[in-house]
């Protein structure tokens, strides 16, 4: 009899061994905790299971978990590839491990052409797609996923991806009826959980918002670093509604979205807090400090998504010759779209924290063209728009500022958005009618 993994594919490894495969693929895939510990598990019962030990090595290019990715490649090389989708999966983690994950990535597409029922290949090519800063990276990852629904029907991580990429779009509507499905087939998944907040958010829902999470939170894998970015959507709800001691409350525990740990959200997070006044410039109440931890990426960032927080973080400290270090830094970095982007970011950061808002703002727009590309979804570069509106309004661009506030209130209610397009407006009086 063939064994097979939860979506139908063979592999080659016994059936006992293949239910702890399956275990450690399903708490990956749906953010769990206790993933790396199963395909540890894995890798100890079967060593010969060629796509297994590539599992491991994977992970330990892109999760840094606790596997020799040179170790690994070479004993899937030598191990067990009963089918055609094994091989393409090990060729491609190997030319991940010997030539990086940029280089492989056509490797990874092909394979998810092939193999489009190989969910974990499918997840390695959308990551790619969607941190590649290419223009039509999502609608690609979007469009390959959709595929692979057809292939392997109804999917609890699938359904919630492409709730995902719907909200991020704009189709609320869709991206609602995604996330109840993959709901539906999986109550505690982050994977459903993450688009039903993100459809609160960018319905303006804050306050129901806030209650879905604070009722669903608790019912899900208190393990599981994921669940901390769910905290990181309510501490965006508390800003929403005026409540800044209330998302302060929530950032010691925000953070951890996809590698990088506390580095993903918590900067941003902070950082809209100094903008809002809600904590004095240049303060950071959680140790270590964010701007301490993005200390090891000032020489590479493996994607340019993680970059862009790193200046964030340095901004939370006020360091303005630590943001120009990193901006001179990044006209030398491989990630894609690092050497274009990240100098106009962390430059027009620099000055803001110097108090040039005039010099900040002309920075940040020539910025703002490529910030849809940097990867992640809107609420998470939301944060550059709230950056280039402070940035306006300080440098006594008002109408600018407001036109801006006004597109984005057309778009959700915001009593947060509403409060400073009000105090713009009545900024603009005060000049017109001194």
């Amino acid at each position: 009899m063939t064994v097979r993994d939860p979506w139908g594919m063979p592999i080659s490894c016994a059936a006992e061994v293949a239910r702890t495969y399956g275990a450690a693929m399903l708490a990956y895939q749906h953010r769990r905790s206790g993933d790396v510990e199963l395909l540890q598990q894995v890798v100890e019962q079967d060593p010969g299971f060629a796509v297994g030990r590539a599992m491991a090595a994977l992970w330990a290019v892109f999760m840094a978990a606790p596997f020799d990715a040179e170790v690994e490649v070479a004993a899937a090389r030598e191990g067990r590839q009963q089918h055609d989708w094994e091989r393409s999966f090990v060729a491609a983690v190997g030319a991940t491990v010997e030539r990086g994950r940029w280089a492989a990535m056509p490797r990874w597409l092909g394979h998810h052409d092939e193999h489009p029922g190989d969910l974990m290949g499918l997840m390695v090519a959308v990551f790619l797609l969607t941190v590649s800063t290419e223009p039509e990276g999502d609608a690609e990852a979007e469009r390959r996923a959709a595929r692979s629904l057809d292939v392997v029907g109804e999917d609890a991580m699938l359904l919630g991806f492409l709730g995902m990429a719907a909200q991020d779009r704009g189709d609320l509507d869709a991206a609602h009826r995604f996330a109840v499905r993959s709901l539906e087939l999986d109550p505690t998944s982050f994977m459903g959980g993450h688009p039903m907040a993100h459809v609160y958010f960018e319905s303006g829902d804050h306050t129901n918002g806030l209650a879905w999470l604070d009722g669903w939170l608790p019912g899900t894998d208190q393990k599981a670093m994921f669940g901390r970015h769910l905290v990181w959507h309510a501490a965006l709800h508390h800003l929403a509604i005026g409540d800044g001691d209330g998302a302060l409350a929530r950032y010691p525990s925000c953070g951890g979205s996809i590698a990088g740990g506390r580095l993903i959200d918590g900067p941003s997070l902070l950082w809209r807090c100094q903008l809002l006044g809600h904590t004095p410039p240049g303060t950071d109440p959680v140790q270590p400090r964010v701007s301490e931890l993005a200390r090891g990426f000032m020489d590479g960032v493996p994607f340019t998504f993680l970059g862009m927080h790193v200046a964030l973080a340095l901004a939370t400290a006020g360091d303005a010759d630590g943001l120009r270090r990193f901006a001179d830094n990044a006209r030398g970095f491989d990630a894609p779209g690092a050497a274009t982007m990240l100098p106009l970011l962390a430059d027009g950061l620099a000055a803001f924290v110097e108090g040039d808002h005039a010099k900040a703002a002309e920075s940040l727009l020539r910025f703002e063209p490529y910030a849809a590309r940097i990867g992640g979804s809107h609420a998470q570069r939301e944060v550059l728009e709230d950056t280039v509106i402070h940035a306006l309004v300080r440098a006594g661009r008002l109408d600018e500022a407001a036109t801006r506030l006004r597109v984005r209130l057309d778009r959700r209610d915001s009593r947060l958005d509403s409060g400073l397009l009000a105090e713009t407006v009545s900024g603009e009086r005060a000049i017109l009618e001194p």
